[in-house]
């Protein structure tokens, strides 16, 4: 994961660069990803075999000095390969007939130096013998090698199975046009960085300035005219944060986004993006932010705590020109409380406005990239709104369901108010 910083600098016979403590927990999250990532697809016990193409967009030396630790430990070229080595053992636990992850990696790094470290760290691994026909190399700029990245994804095999890994240092080396086409072509998922605190600080000079968003293809999503207002209100970092959360997700092409805050104790704030097509994945992303948030400082999400909205047009909207903009969501014990409670009144409210009712798997695909709620928390909350009456769920065969936990993807949740004042 490379960064145009003299301390993240590669160079064989010099000293290693010392991982931040956020960018520690950022790489658990990454590599427990990977592993859930197989777990998922393999939860067949009948698939012998899973195709993947792993694509790091930053790669780096692959090695680090630890954070306040004398040891090295890996970056992300050896994260990733560990880790599908870590899941293919899993999956063969008490196995006769071994199951395979036949993956092939794509390690792209810009410089030259620290393309040479990672070299020669993968010659000295237990890797050494995939350079050259699993592991492949390229000392170019990650949007000069993805189209070639991508056609390759696509002749390996028909699912098309990747994940893309693109830790930039800023927001300006990933356009998304590319992540479109990826998510075009592909049966892609894709983990980025993006360093929001050094856009909003360029556009916060003149909020009207549309050329670093046009550079990377986000310009359109944006309302410029709600982000004048909310300056001139002095709302400005909420407007911008909210703008180009949507702006990443309508421009990506993809389904669902997870984000998560993440803010250093020194240096530019940045998010950890996941863009999936699926909701499955998603709430596999989710569920990692709240296991590891309370590991490591400075793991937030500032849009809401129940069910936010991105992109809102409030000079489009009658009545509507302000939001609220809640308290800093830190996936803390009182924050799942407080997610569980907001969700338990704004679900039964979305449900009432869309027509009474809607399959359980329509409202996961509605919200999923509208709250910082994983299915856990969302079956919590609809446990309440069961409980009190508010919603019924109903079953394939007319039945009722007594339990949130019992929920599937196909039964109907339905508004029950009316009954109430009955």
């Amino acid at each position: 994961m490379s960064h145009k910083n003299k301390k993240y600098d590669w160079e064989i016979g010099s000293e290693l660069p010392q991982l931040d403590e956020h960018s520690e927990t950022k790489h658990l999250i990454i590599a427990d990803y990977l592993k859930r990532y197989v777990e998922v697809y393999m939860a067949n016990a009948t698939i012998e075999r899973l195709p993947l193409t792993v694509v790091d967009g930053f790669a780096g030396g692959g090695k680090y000095r630890a954070f306040n630790r004398e040891e090295t430990t890996d970056g992300s070229p050896f994260l990733i390969l560990k880790s599908i080595q870590e899941a293919e053992a899993l999956l063969n636990i008490g196995r006769r007939k071994p199951r395979s992850i036949d993956a092939e990696y794509h390690f792209i790094e810009k410089d030259a130096p620290h393309l040479d470290f990672l070299r020669q760290e993968l010659h000295l691994s237990e890797f050494a013998h995939l350079l050259g026909s699993k592991i492949h190399l390229y000392n170019k700029k990650f949007d000069q090698v993805a189209t070639d990245v991508i056609k390759r994804i696509q002749q390996r095999n028909k699912g098309m199975r990747a994940i893309f890994i693109l830790d930039q240092y800023a927001y300006k080396d990933v356009p998304f046009s590319i992540i479109r086409n990826i998510f075009s072509s592909t049966a892609s998922e894709v983990i980025l960085t993006f360093n929001f605190d050094t856009l909003q600080s360029f556009l916060a000079e003149n909020s009207t300035n549309k050329k670093a968003l046009e550079n990377i293809n986000l310009s359109q999503y944006i309302d410029w005219n709600r982000l004048a207002l909310f300056k001139e209100a002095g709302m400005w970092q909420h407007a911008i944060q909210e703008q180009l959360a949507n702006a990443i997700l309508k421009g990506s092409g993809a389904n669902h986004m997870t984000l998560f805050f993440i803010k250093p104790k020194k240096g530019w704030c940045y998010w950890l993006v996941h863009l999936s097509q699926k909701f499955i994945a998603r709430d596999v992303m989710m569920g990692l932010h709240w296991k590891h948030s309370n590991t490591s400082a400075g793991f937030e999400h500032h849009l809401g705590e129940g069910i936010f909205t991105l992109g809102y047009q409030a000079t489009q909207t009658a009545g509507q020109i302000t939001l609220d903009f809640g308290e800093v969501f830190d996936f803390g014990s009182k924050a799942k409380e407080r997610c569980i409670e907001c969700l338990s009144e704004s679900i039964p409210r979305l449900l009432d406005n869309c027509n009474i009712q809607m399959p359980f798997s329509q409202l996961t695909d509605n919200i999923g990239s509208l709250t910082p709620a994983s299915t856990i928390e969302i079956k919590a909350a609809l446990q309440s709104s069961i409980d009190n009456k508010e919603l019924m769920i109903v079953t394939k065969d007319g039945g009722t369901r007594r339990s949130a936990n019992q929920i599937g993807p196909s039964d109907i949740l339905r508004y029950n108010q009316k009954q109430l004042f009955f």
